[in-house]
């Protein structure tokens, strides 16, 4: 097993379970729960071996161990894909994010893991953010990522284009960072609204 795979303690199951600490370790004991121990004698448990026991069980998986959303950051501005991901760090327990600088490695690397949503700058080099909607919006297994396009020229990117390119929402620079993080929250159907600030 790596190290690095996250791993609970039976605190953190018990809070999980609203139970005490002493009932996660009764489950290890009788076999119900799959463990392992660190070498001081800890028990942990793998975040695979966790879920399957709670869904054997029943009981409802807490929203940290779910899935996180996925978020890509597509933009040639290395200032604001920091500003971006930095503004988003802050609800990292439900989103991680990934970015990349132009359309061309946007669309190679959602080819490789499909994200939940694409925050994409319309003006690139290479392949501009139109191109890579349509892309995006033309293949069956990316039509439903949601897209949050961002620009800092005015019209014509406007509404109608916006309907045109069938992305889901459009923010011009400077971006109001706040209100992007609540409508990829609404997007994702996720609260991100805590804990941002301007």
């Amino acid at each position: 097993m790596e190290m690095t795979e996250k791993t609970y303690t039976t605190h953190d199951i018990a809070t999980f379970c609203g139970v005490y600490p002493s009932s996660v370790v009764h489950w290890i004991n009788d076999g119900k729960l799959k463990s392992y121990q660190t070498p001081g004698g800890h028990h942990r448990v793998t975040k695979e071996d966790l879920l399957a026991f709670l869904r054997e069980l029943k009981i409802p998986i807490p929203r940290e161990l779910m899935s996180r959303a996925r978020i890509l950051i597509v933009d040639d501005d290395a200032e604001v894909v920091r500003v971006i991901a930095r503004a988003f760090s802050r609800v990292s327990a439900l989103v991680e994010t990934d970015t990349c600088r132009d359309g061309v490695e946007a669309l190679i690397r959602i080819g490789q893991e499909t994200p939940d949503l694409v925050i994409l700058d319309l003006v690139m080099p290479k392949m501009d953010g139109l191109q890579v909607c349509r892309v995006l919006k033309s293949t069956e297994k990316t039509w439903g990522v949601k897209i949050i396009a961002i620009t800092g020229k005015k019209p014509p990117y406007s509404d109608k284009k916006l309907s045109e390119m069938k992305a889901d929402a459009l923010f011009r620079k400077p971006l109001d960072l706040v209100e992007l993080v609540n409508k990829s929250g609404e997007l994702l159907k996720l609260n991100l609204t805590m804990g941002v600030k301007k």
